[in-house]
């Protein structure tokens, strides 16, 4: 117990103890003093140790700058890779620590290398949302339209993050706003799918148009105000012809507020899928009973048959449904 106090001690006044390992530990524990020591006595700066890091990488994750310095003074290689193929700079953005990002380009940490997953540091830190990472590998010539071995690009990940101060950060440096991915999705495919209608608003300002598929997207997902958002850009509230209308998808994901913002916006409430299911339909199928509200509420039809001749009314007289039965008879009486 004494010696374990002892180490506690020591170790919140800055100073390691014996029972330090590496000079990874006391990095670790930003422990300048201990660095010094080490570095005095010889120790490797640029050691690997048990999980692959080196001290300067440990250094970068945890924002200890002033002691980053101090192993770049005594040798510490700013470009060391781990097996994962990330660096220092790589870490130090996904962790948001700037200075560290700054210190680290001025000591001629490479910009633009790449992760095993084909990542930047960029990439990193517009994932996380971390603001003055992202100004600082911009100002230090990061490139915004390096892709990931997926052709996902920093920007991609700035919009799924929904930070609209490091999507027009990006946008300002030339970020392609109309990259598209492995898969076809598109940087608007993006932010519609995570909901961010902020993000939404910054890619039109640039002249990006929305498409039929990021409405689904967002009606999917539940993000009431992107659905706004996209059709206020004049998307059609049900879709293409001979597509699956938003409606039907917002009412299979369960989503009301989605519902609600669709209909809104004068969707048809009686729309049919491939199978004649109208929103309703699937609503009681599914025993969703908050949709089936809204939609009993702006007038869905009981009645409408699907393929197997089956009304809302009879799926909702299913056992087990309750109150789901009741709602529709209740709206039944109202008629």
């Amino acid at each position: 117990m004494r010696l374990l106090l002892a180490i506690a001690i020591c170790a919140s006044a800055g100073v390691w103890t014996h029972a330090q390992e590496s000079l990874a530990d006391a990095v670790l524990y930003g422990s300048a003093a201990s660095v010094d020591k080490m570095i005095a006595a010889g120790a490797d700066v640029n050691e690997i140790d048990a999980t692959g890091l080196t001290p300067l990488m440990v250094a970068a994750a945890q924002g200890h700058t002033a002691i980053a310095r101090r192993l770049i003074a005594a040798g510490a290689k700013v470009g060391t890779v781990a097996e994962d193929g990330t660096t220092a700079l790589m870490r130090a953005a996904s962790a948001n620590r700037g200075e560290t990002v700054r210190l680290l380009l001025a000591s001629g940490a490479e910009v633009n290398t790449r992760s095993a997953a084909g990542m930047t540091a960029l990439t990193f830190a517009a994932f996380g949302g971390y603001l003055d990472p992202v100004k600082a590998l911009l100002a230090g010539k990061a490139d915004p339209n390096i892709a990931d071995n997926q052709s996902r690009t920093a920007l991609m990940a700035a919009v799924t993050g929904g930070d609209v101060a490091i999507v027009d950060a990006l946008l300002s440096a030339g970020a392609s706003a109309d990259a598209a991915d492995a898969g076809g999705g598109t940087v608007m495919t993006y932010a519609a799918a995570a909901g961010s209608a902020d993000a939404i608003k910054a890619l039109q300002r640039r002249g990006v148009k929305p498409r039929d598929l990021d409405l689904k997207l967002a009606a999917s997902e539940c993000h009431p105000e992107a659905i706004g958002v996209l059709l206020a850009a004049g998307l059609s509230v049900d879709g293409p012809a001979g597509g699956e209308a938003p409606l039907l998808v917002a009412t299979a994901a369960s989503c009301p507020d989605a519902v609600k913002v669709l209909l809104d916006g004068k969707a048809s409430v009686n729309v049919k899928d491939g199978d004649g299911r109208t929103p309703l339909i699937v609503a009681a199928a599914g025993n969703m009973l908050d949709v089936a509200r809204v939609l009993l509420g702006r007038g869905a039809d009981m009645d409408v048959e699907d393929s197997l001749g089956r009304t809302a009314m009879m799926y909702a007289s299913m056992n087990g449904r309750e109150e789901m039965a009741e709602l529709f008879k209740t709206a039944r009486s109202k008629k």
